[in-house]
């Protein structure tokens, strides 16, 4: 994959949990969270990451 912001290639990996699920909090509190990860089920999600920008790319799993 080539890295929207700087156009360098990105690494293929995964973001792992530890003892609790991956989730996205936003600042705005009406704002639904993003649960990335499931404790028993799936848990690490796939990432890009840019070396060049230090930036990780994932996409949402909707269904964990």
């Amino acid at each position: 994959m080539e890295c929207p912001y700087c156009n360098a290639k990105m690494e293929e990996g995964k973001l792992k949990q530890d003892r609790y699920a991956l989730k996205w909090k936003s600042n705005e509190r009406r704002s639904k969270n993003v649960k990335l990860t499931s404790f028993l089920t799936q848990t690490y999600v796939d990432a890009y990451l840019c070396r060049g920008c230090n930036k990780i790319i994932i996409d949402i799993n909707t269904e964990v």
